[in-house]
């Protein structure tokens, strides 16, 4: 959903946190002018890495992406509570997220 909105309504900046499925929408691509931040859990269970390998092609095109894995960990790493909660990939990429949009969006 990140991804599309991105692409289809110029948005000043995105932060896909997983970006399940958006190896569907790769074709769109060269319509993203928005600068992205997606984080991709390497063992999610709803992106594969065949998918996940896709994404990471097709957004290194765009000088204005970036995308980071995290080994060892699952879908929904990020959230709180969840069944594969991770503190520390979570705080890693909630740095990231914050240190991107604040380049971004001041």
């Amino acid at each position: 959903m990140v991804f599309l909105t991105a692409v289809r309504y110029g948005v000043d900046a995105a932060v896909a946190y997983h970006g399940a499925d958006t190896d569907k929408y790769l074709q769109e691509v060269d319509g993203l002018n928005a600068p992205l931040l997606m984080h991709l859990a390497e063992e999610d269970e709803f992106i594969s890495k065949t998918a996940q390998a896709e994404i990471k092609a097709a957004l290194a095109k765009k000088p204005n992406t970036t995308v980071h894995s995290y080994p060892g960990q699952h879908h929904a790493f990020a959230r709180h509570n969840g069944a594969h909660y991770n503190a520390a990939a979570d705080a890693l990429a909630n740095s990231r997220t914050s240190e991107f949009l604040n380049r971004q969006l001041r």
